[in-house]
C-alpha cells in the first residue's frame, strides 16, 4: 500500500532544478527516510550533484531525521540550501552548545545568554558576548575617531549600523524560506499591525507606575536623599523601564499568538520569563527601599497589584 509524501522547495535554484515549487511523491509503506532521499537522488541528480553533502539541507515536519526513520502517509520535506556562512554558523551553535554556552529555561525553551545583557542592568562585559562585543567595539570605533562615544551622535550612528546589519541578517533568512522581499510591501497586501502601547489598558497602567516613580526619584535628588545612591534604587530606575518596554511587547506578542501566528510562541515564552526576573528584582529593590523611605510602600503596594494582571498575559 502506498503512502503520500509532500515535498517543498524552498529556494529558487532548488525549485529551478526540480521544475516546481511543491510535489507529492508516492512510497511504498515501510519505507525509510534514506529510501526516499535515494529515490530523489535518482530523480533529482543535477540537484545533488550541484549541492553536495552539507549545501543541501532538509526537514521532516519541522526536524530532521535519521535515515532509518519510518516515513508515514502524508509527511512533510523541505528542502533548502545553506550557504558557506550559513553552514559556519550552524557549526558554531553546536559548539556552542557543546561547551555550555546556551542556557535552559523554563517552558523547554533554549536562548543563548548573550539574551540576557539585552535587557538586564548588569551585562556580562565579554568581548565575545554579541551584545557587550559589540557595544566595546562601538566604543572604540568612536574613540579613534575622536568622538565622544556616549554623546547622542555617536548613539545615533550606532543604532543605524546595528539597525543595517540586523536587516541584512533578516532579509537572508527570509530569503532562503522562500520569501519574496522585494515585494513585501505591496500596496495590495493587507497586512494587520498590532494596536500602539496606548492602546493597552495594562500598559498604561505600567506606564502610569513608572512615571510615578521617576517623578518620585526626581524630587527626591534635588533634595539629595540619599536612598538614591544605592544599588537598590539603581535596580528600580532601570527594570521599571524594562517592564514597561517587555510588559508592551508581551501584549503585542498574545495578539499575534490570539490571531494564529504560531511563530510568536518562542518570544512569549522568553518575555513571560524576563518579566518574572523583573518583578522579582523590583519586588526585592522596593520592599528593602521602603523601609529606608517609607513614600516608597505605595508604589511597592501598586507592583504587587500590577504583578497579578502582568502575569495573566
Amino acid at each position: 500500500m502506498a503512502i503520500r509524501i509532500k515535498v517543498s522547495y524552498l529556494d529558487k535554484k532548488l525549485r529551478k532544478l526540480a521544475g516546481k515549487k511543491e510535489e507529492e511523491i508516492s512510497m511504498l509503506r515501510g519505507a525509510r527516510s534514506g529510501d526516499f532521499i535515494d529515490l530523489l537522488i535518482e530523480k533529482y541528480p543535477a540537484v545533488f550533484e550541484k549541492f553536495g553533502p552539507g549545501y543541501l539541507g532538509f526537514t521532516r515536519n519541522g526536524k530532521k531525521p535519521n535515515v532509518l526513520t519510518l516515513l508515514k502517509n502524508g509527511d512533510h520535506y523541505k528542502f533548502t540550501i545553506w550557504t558557506d556562512e550559513e553552514i559556519l554558523e550552524d557549526e558554531l551553535a553546536k559548539r556552542l552548545k557543546k561547551s555550555g554556552a546556551v542556557m535552559e529555561l523554563p517552558y523547554d525553551l533554549k536562548m543563548p545568554k548573550w539574551m540576557d545583557c539585552t535587557w538586564r542592568r548588569d551585562r556580562c562585559g565579554k568581548d565575545e558576548c554579541r551584545i557587550c562585543g559589540e557595544i566595546k567595539k562601538d566604543r572604540q570605533r568612536h574613540i579613534e575617531r575622536g568622538e565622544d562615544p556616549d554623546s547622542i551622535e555617536s548613539a545615533f550612528q550606532d543604532v543605524g549600523r546595528n539597525l543595517a546589519e540586523a536587516m541584512r541578517i533578516a532579509r537572508r533568512n527570509v530569503k532562503k524560506l522562500g520569501i519574496d522581499v522585494e515585494n513585501i510591501w505591496d500596496e495590495d497586501i493587507d497586512i494587520e499591525r498590532t494596536s500602539e502601547p496606548q492602546d493597552f489598558p495594562l500598559y498604561n497602567q505600567v506606564a502610569e507606575w513608572r512615571k510615578g516613580v521617576h517623578n518620585f526619584a526626581q524630587a527626591t535628588h534635588e533634595q539629595e536623599d540619599p536612598w538614591l545612591l544605592t544599588e537598590e534604587a539603581e535596580d528600580l530606575l532601570w527594570y521599571c523601564n524594562t517592564l514597561c518596554a517587555k510588559v508592551y511587547r508581551q501584549l503585542c506578542n498574545k495578539w499575534h499568538i490570539e490571531r494564529g501566528d504560531e511563530y510568536t510562541k518562542f518570544d512569549y515564552d522568553y518575555t513571560k520569563w524576563v518579566l518574572g526576573e523583573c518583578m522579582a528584582i523590583l519586588e526585592k529593590s522596593l520592599s528593602q527601599l521602603s523601609v529606608v523611605n517609607t513614600d516608597l510602600v505605595l508604589p511597592y503596594a501598586k507592583l504587587i497589584e500590577l504583578k497579578e494582571e502582568v502575569e495573566k498575559i
